[in-house]
Order: structure tokens, then C-alpha cells, then sequence
């Protein structure tokens, strides 16, 4: 996970990625806590994920409509694809992920 210290220049390179997550959180916030490790484990390896706290970066609230943390936003070169906020849709960013990735489907596979 990329921690920002730098709003201007995380959002910068958060745009430029083909492919990225936005994580926006809030000190003290519970779920926050437990998505965090989820967002790991499930995705660090595919995407890039760009950790935004919103007490350091109050603009990041207005930038990514946020009315509530935690919020995931998937983005390809700045454009937003989906975004789930407090209940992060795992099976759904997975499958969007899966169909950005390079690797071509085992036609074979699918059709069986």
C-alpha cells in the first residue's frame, strides 16, 4: 500500500496508473481498520492501492465525494470504475480487476 504524504502528488500519480485503488480512511474508525489488511491480502499484488487519510488531506473528501470512510474507489488513469464505501464489494472489484488484467482468458476453460 502507497501512503501519501503529498496530496497533490499522490493524486498525480494515482491518475497516470492504469489501474489503481483509492483507499480513503479516518483515524479511529473501526472498519477502516478491518479493510485496510483485506485490501492487502486481496489486491496489493495486482493493483497499486494509494492510502489517502482524510484527517491529514481534508480535500481528499471533496476530490472523491467521500461522505463516509472507508471508501474504495477503483480507478483506470483517473477515471472512476466503481467505488464502495463502509461495505466494500470484494467479488465485484475482483471480477472488474480480472478484466483489466493483461492475461488472455483460457478460452477453452470458459467454454467447457
Amino acid at each position: 500500500m502507497i501512503q501519501i504524504t503529498d496530496f497533490n502528488s499522490g493524486l498525480q500519480q494515482l491518475n497516470q496508473e492504469k489501474l489503481a485503488i483509492a483507499y480513503i480512511s479516518q483515524p479511529g474508525c473501526s472498519v477502516c481498520v478491518a479493510v485496510k489488511p483485506q485490501l492487502e491480502a486481496r489486491f496489493a499484488k495486482d493493483v497499486p492501492i494509494y492510502h489517502f487519510d482524510g484527517s491529514k488531506f481534508p480535500e481528499v473528501a471533496g476530490h472523491f465525494q467521500a461522505l463516509t470512510a472507508p471508501l474504495v474507489v477503483l480507478l483506470s488513469h483517473g477515471k472512476e470504475l466503481t467505488r464502495s464505501a463502509r461495505f466494500i464489494d470484494y467479488p465485484a472489484l475482483t471480477k472488474i480487476i480480472a478484466e483489466f488484467s493483461d492475461e488472455k482468458p483460457d478460452y477453452a476453460e470458459l467454454f467447457r
